[in-house]
């Protein structure tokens, strides 16, 4: 379970207000002119300078809430009576505070320091409006009301060289898109954070971006990642003694063992993030630790206790004005209901619960809502009504899987690029070390001019045998980044490549283009059943019988696990259906007498035709949701 987003709106109020100082900034105080021998008492302007530059700089990434706002209160009180461009940035920090708890009132600051910044010309402060504009949008609309204000804040910062700010902004933008299921952008966005906190000279891995990761890795499936990065940050935050930040750490990690099936250690987490909490007054943490420790609870079969910490947590999201969570609260309340068997009671939390997690588009939520109803409804007799509450809720776990797939998928070929532009880098810094290195033997050796030239000539010998060496690697590399290894087709690479040109050819042409996706039905059974080396013999098979059956001019891509998508240049819809129906039809005929004489592989396909203004990932997206119709029909089937 993804776990409560009642801290989400504190903290983007928070980070909002955190904006990149230069790095020497905050230690500037004041100055003592070099004519002068008794230092001069800094003037109230400069107060507020060094005192802004504290609000806004490094530091701040690790400050604690009290000192943040403790700062802002200095702040507040230094800003001079009749000083436009101190009183744009001042509102642009002080959108931030936690103060501002009611977000009406929240929305009506953050347009009035919006407006003063685009008044007064300063992109920095603008970008912090905008963050802070989010937060309370969020707040009052959901998580994905919120992004566009985060991206015009990172539109508003290209070409300022304010990279701590743009990292900020990316990590907020990031835990958005987890939030809302999109784990490979947001892992995408953390990678990026970490690079601009890393051109800016601080450390990239800064606690919001550690826990970020972590929760992003967790919703991914990938616990053991999770764990590492956890731990990671755990480490860091223990030496600062950053309470705070160390609840976070436990309610993450408690989610992570509930998720992975360890009820017991995820109970000890939460307890031990409630304790932390409660210690430091902490009481969005303790909320959300609350919340967590009731579902391990349910998974440990304790609806009682359950049921008296649900209560106790609402009871302070109330308090609080906090209604981000209310949602998991009656699911999870329904949920220690049905354990003692009251199943009619159950269905009431459910009923009231669907419609705020359809709002939120949140489909692991849904999915767990879905079989959490079909169970109770069971229970009561209602066998239909029990199998079209399970049927939503084998499909929304399908199309989580499939998404999960495409996330993971992204990610690597992310990776395999990043791994790339490292290697190239690393090549030019040893040519460059290599080049400065054979310049000062030169300079040594100059009055050796025999010498010099021989060992200039060997130097030149070497570097051209490594750059020979780098060359042919690289082509290597650049080959089989273009060739799936498994299946012979093309990659997704060389897909967005192709497509691109193929779209922009069409276009001068005036010709038709359609582009044909395919995922196989139901591989993952295979994988399970027979070994994933047996699921890899049918992947080749059957690219093998889908490249006889196409054109020269076709392109067949393999764009992820068992996902496929082929480039159909001057073709129609009516011949791509042709076409479609070939493969379908090769498909179904396949057959396997070393893996099992019974099995047989189907395939759903979806159909899309270029319009005019196309891109290629506007005509995939429209290939996809035919390809998910398909799905949804039946599989085995066409749908264009």
């Amino acid at each position: 379970m993804q776990g409560s987003n009642a801290k989400h709106g504190r903290v983007l109020r928070r980070l909002a207000a955190l904006a990149l100082a230069w790095p020497c900034a905050c230690f500037a105080i004041g100055f003592v002119p070099p004519d002068m021998d008794e230092p001069r008492a800094p003037t109230p302007a400069a107060e507020f300078d060094a005192v802004f530059q504290r609000v806004v700089g490094p530091a701040s990434l690790e400050a604690s809430t009290p000192d943040y706002e403790r700062e802002l209160d200095r702040l507040r009180a230094l800003l001079p009576a009749v000083d436009a461009v101190r009183e744009v940035r001042f509102l642009s920090v002080d959108c931030g505070s936690t103060r501002w708890k009611d977000v009406a009132r929240g929305l009506a600051y953050s347009e009035r320091a919006l407006q003063a910044a685009r008044d007064n010309g300063d992109r920095a402060s603008q970008a912090r409006a905008l963050v802070c504009r989010s937060s309370f949008l969020m707040l009052r609309d959901g998580s994905r009301h919120a992004l566009p204000d985060l991206d015009r804040a990172l539109d508003v910062l290209k070409g300022q060289n304010e990279p701590q700010l743009e990292g900020e902004i990316l990590v907020m933008r990031a835990d958005l898109l987890s939030l809302i299921g999109d784990q490979a952008q947001a892992m995408l966005d953390f990678q990026r954070a970490r690079a601009a906190f890393r051109d800016s000279g601080l450390d990239h891995e800064v606690e919001p971006l550690l826990q970020g990761m972590a929760t992003t890795y967790r919703r991914m499936g990938d616990y053991a990642q999770a764990a590492r990065v956890l731990d990671q940050s755990r480490v860091r935050l223990a030496a600062k003694q950053d309470w705070e930040g160390l609840a976070v750490n436990m309610i993450q990690s408690g989610f992570l063992h509930v998720e992975a099936g360890a009820p017991d250690k995820a109970r000890v987490a939460f307890e031990e993030a409630i304790g932390i909490a409660s210690a430091h007054d902490d009481d969005t943490d303790r909320n959300g630790a609350l919340l967590g420790l009731a579902e391990a609870q349910i998974a440990l079969d304790q609806p009682q206790a359950a049921r008296a910490t649900l209560h106790e947590a609402a009871t302070r999201f109330a308090a609080a004005g906090d209604d981000s969570s209310k949602d998991m609260l009656l699911l999870l309340g329904g949920e220690a209901l049905a354990k003692q068997g009251q199943h009619a009671e159950a269905l009431k939390h459910y009923d009231l619960a669907q419609p705020l997690m359809e709002a939120g588009g949140n489909l692991r939520y849904l999915a767990l809502l879905h079989r959490a109803r079909s169970s109770s409804e069971e229970a009561l007799g209602r066998d239909q009504d029990a199998l079209a509450s399970f049927k939503r809720y084998d499909a929304l776990q399908q199309e989580l899987q499939d998404k999960m797939r495409l996330e993971q998928g992204r990610l690597l070929q992310y990776e395999y690029e990043i791994r790339q532009r490292d290697f190239e880098n690393q090549r030019l810094r040893a040519e460059r070390k290599a080049q400065s290195q054979q310049l000062a033997d030169l300079r040594r050796i100059r009055n050796w001019q025999t010498l010099a030239m021989a060992c200039g000539l060997l130097l030149a010998v070497l570097l051209a045998a490594f750059a020979w060496r780098q060359w042919r690697k690289s082509r290597r590399m650049r080959a089989l980044a273009l060739v799936d290894s498994l299946t012979g087709t093309a990659t997704r690479r060389a897909f967005d490549a192709t497509a691109a040109d193929a779209l922009a050819e069409a276009r001068r042409q005036g010709l038709p283009l359609s582009l044909l996706a395919l995922d196989l039905d139901r591989f993952k059974n295979i994988n399970d059943r027979y070994g994933h080396a047996a699921g890899d013999r049918v992947l080749a098979a059957t690219s093998r019988a889908w490249t006889a059956l196409l054109r020269d001019r076709d392109l067949l891509a393999r764009i992820g696990g068992e996902e496929f998508v082929v480039v159909c240049p001057d073709t129609s819809m009516g011949k791509a259906r042709g076409i479609a129906a070939r493969l379908l039809e090769a498909t179904e005929a396949l057959r396997f007498e070393d893996i099992d004489p019974a099995l047989r592989v189907g395939v759903s396909i979806g159909l899309a035709q270029a319009g005019t203004d196309d891109t290629v990932a506007a005509l995939l997206a429209r290939a996809d949701a035919a390809l998910y119709r398909a799905k949804q029909g039946g599989r085995g089937r066409v749908e264009g």
